[in-house]
């Protein structure tokens, strides 16, 4: 009886499996008929969706046989690299205002735009906050170390230097930063190697690190945007069929999902 017993929990716990695995994998219902191409799917992104976007990448792949190849780096960084190259399948910036450079640019196709997630600029520190950071003004400190991104290169940067000049502070905190980044990996990284006492950036990196990363709110008052993570498919590509298809995966409920695992808000109702 209790081999039975073993051999049923066994196969509830496959067939269980099963279900979940095609739940979140399965395409969204707008690409019930997923395309597949030959041609790999150029994906070049802003570092800011690099967690979540290369498991998507590797699920999607495993589950369509399509190869997806992605380049992750500034948001303006792979932009340049897109228009000057004339490469790409898929534009995912790491905020809005890169995807209306994009579309300025004539970069990307404006009716294919959609939205894989949101994100809210903060403070973020050391685990414990060691050096008692409470707010904006802190960061002028004399002796804190402050990193963010490089305004132009990556969107955390035109981010964290909107909100510095709106609260009046950008003058006083600049002699504390001791370095702009390249991209949003680079400034969170800082921040893990101890190569900083505070950074600005993603509150998506706090919920990602919850045992090294502490996170202190911004207020409302000086967040100049709503920011989000869109895609769109590039102007130029020879792929555009199959990109489509995998950026509606990828707004679907198992991109979706795959995205809120890895901290990110996905709604903001």
């Amino acid at each position: 009886m209790r081999r039975s017993a073993a051999i049923v929990f066994s196969l509830a716990v496959a067939a269980a499996t099963g279900i979940l695995s095609w739940v979140f994998l399965r395409p969204s219902p707008a690409t019930a008929s997923p395309v597949v191409s030959r041609k790999p799917i150029m994906v070049f992104a802003g570092a800011a969706s690099k967690p979540a976007l290369e498991q998507c990448a590797r699920l999607y792949q495993q589950r369509t046989g399509q190869k997806i190849e992605t380049t992750f780096a500034g948001s303006g960084t792979v932009l340049a690299q897109v228009v000057q190259e004339h490469i790409g399948d898929l534009y995912i910036p790491g905020s809005n205002d890169y995807m209306d450079r994009a579309e300025q640019k004539g970069a990307v196709i404006p009716r294919t735009r959609r939205v894989l997630a949101y994100l809210v600029p903060a403070i973020l520190v050391a685990e414990g906050n060691p050096k008692n950071i409470r707010g904006l003004a802190d960061l002028a400190r004399p002796g804190l170390r402050v990193v963010i991104g490089q305004k132009g290169a990556v969107c955390l940067g035109d981010a964290a230097e909107d909100i510095l000049k709106k609260a009046g502070l950008l003058e006083k905190v600049r002699p504390r930063i001791v370095s702009y980044a390249m991209s949003c990996e680079d400034v969170q990284n800082a921040l893990l190697m101890g190569e900083a006492d505070v950074i600005i950036g993603w509150d998506s990196m706090a919920r990602q690190h919850p045992k090294k990363i502490d996170l202190i709110p911004i207020p409302k008052k000086y967040l100049v945007a709503v920011y989000n993570i869109p895609g769109a498919v590039i102007t130029w590509s020879k792929n555009k069929a199959a990109a489509e298809v995998f950026l509606n995966w990828l707004t679907g409920p198992s991109g979706r999902w795959i995205f809120k695992r890895h901290g990110y808000t996905v709604s903001l109702k």
